[in-house]
C-alpha cells in the first residue's frame, strides 16, 4: 500500500475494554492479534485519534499498535474517585501493559510523555523502548498559549473553562487546538480535522471533561516540583529502556530548549529537534516520526 493511501485510512474503530476499574476506549491497528508492539499515549486534551497516521504507518511495517484514551479523556470513562494525577494515569497504562503478551515499545506525546516516563521508571520490565514526542517535562516558559493550562491551577477552574472554551463549537475547539499545536497549519490534514471534530461532538455531553483536564493539568504540575516524588527529571533519569526524544522548534507548549537537558539525562539515548514543527510531530510529520521510531526500535539510531 502506498504511503499516500495509508495516510488517508480512517482511524481504527476502537472499542471499550475493562482496564483498572475503567471503561477504557482503545483503538487497535489489528484487533485480531494479542501481539502488540507499540502502545501510544496522547497528551493533555488529546485522544487516541492523535496517533492514527503513525498507527497505520507502523502497521505497514508489520507492527501492531494500540492507542488508548486516558482516564477522563476521549471516550474513556471518568475516574471513579476523580483522580487524574500522573500516578493515576500511569497506573492505568501499567494495568493495560500487564494485560498484553509482553513488553512493548512505549510512546507518549506531551502529558503522555510524562505518563510514559513515569511508567518506564516504575516498571522497566514492561518497556522495550521509550519514545517521547514533545514531552511535558519541567521547564518555565510562560506564554498566552498556555492560558488554559494556567487556568487549571485556579479555584473552580473546571467551571471557568466550561464557561470559556466550553462554549465553543467542536469545530472552533478543534481549529483552535490544531492552530496551537501545529508548527505549520498548512500541514493539517482536512480528513483528520473532520475526525477530530466528530470525536469532540461525542465528548460534548460528557460531564467530566473539564474536571479531567484541570485535574490532569494540576497533576502534571506536581511533576514539575523538584522535592515531590513525581518529579519528572528524576523519573527520566531512572528510565532503563533506550530513549528517543523528538522536539519541534515551533512548539508553543513545550520549550524545545529543554532538548539539551533531555540529552544529558538520557545518556546514550537520542534527541531529535525538527525545524518548523510544533507540539504534535506524529500528526504534523507522521512519515518522519515513523522512520525515526522504526530506527529506534531496531537499534539503528
Amino acid at each position: 500500500m502506498v504511503t499516500a493511501q495509508i495516510l488517508h485510512n480512517p482511524a481504527p474503530t476502537g472499542s471499550f475494554e475493562a482496564v483498572d476499574g475503567l471503561d477504557m476506549f482503545i483503538r487497535r491497528s489489528d484487533p485480531n492479534t494479542d501481539e502488540v508492539s507499540l502502545v501510544l499515549v496522547h497528551g493533555l486534551g488529546g485522544m487516541s485519534t492523535n496517533w492514527t497516521d503513525l498507527m497505520h504507518l507502523q502497521a505497514a511495517r508489520g507492527r501492531a499498535s494500540l492507542a488508548m484514551d486516558l482516564p477522563g479523556f476521549g471516550r474513556t470513562s471518568a475516574d471513579p474517585q476523580g483522580d487524574y494525577s500522573l500516578d493515576r494515569h500511569a497506573r492505568a497504562v501499567i494495568a493495560l501493559l500487564e494485560s498484553l503478551a509482553g513488553p512493548v515499545n512505549l510512546v507518549g506525546n506531551s502529558l503522555g510523555g510524562a505518563v510514559v516516563t513515569t511508567v518506564a521508571a516504575q516498571r522497566p520490565d514492561l518497556v522495550t523502548t521509550l519514545t517521547l514526542l514533545a514531552p511535558a517535562l519541567p521547564h518555565i516558559s510562560p506564554s498566552w498559549e498556555k492560558l488554559p493550562i494556567v487556568l487549571g491551577i485556579l479555584p473552580r477552574a473546571a467551571h471557568l473553562l466550561s464557561r470559556t472554551i466550553g462554549t465553543q463549537t467542536p469545530e472552533e475547539r478543534v481549529d483552535g487546538t490544531l492552530t496551537l499545536t501545529f508548527g505549520d497549519t498548512n500541514r493539517i490534514p482536512p480528513h483528520r480535522r473532520e475526525e477530530a471534530i466528530n470525536e469532540h461532538h461525542i465528548r460534548a455531553g460528557m460531564p467530566h471533561i473539564w474536571d479531567a483536564f484541570v485535574s490532569s493539568s494540576r497533576g502534571l504540575g506536581k511533576g514539575f516540583i523538584p522535592w515531590r516524588q513525581e518529579y519528572l527529571w528524576r523519573k527520566l533519569d531512572d528510565v532503563q529502556a533506550p530513549v528517543l526524544a523528538i522536539f519541534g522548534t515551533k512548539d508553543r507548549l513545550v520549550d524545545p530548549k529543554i532538548a539539551g537537558r533531555v540529552a544529558r539525562t538520557i545518556s546514550g539515548g537520542t534527541v531529535v529537534v525538527l525545524p518548523g514543527v510544533g507540539h504534535v510531530p506524529q500528526m504534523e510529520l507522521p512519515i518522519t516520526v515513523d522512520r525515526l521510531l522504526d530506527a529506534h526500535i531496531l537499534g539503528q539510531l
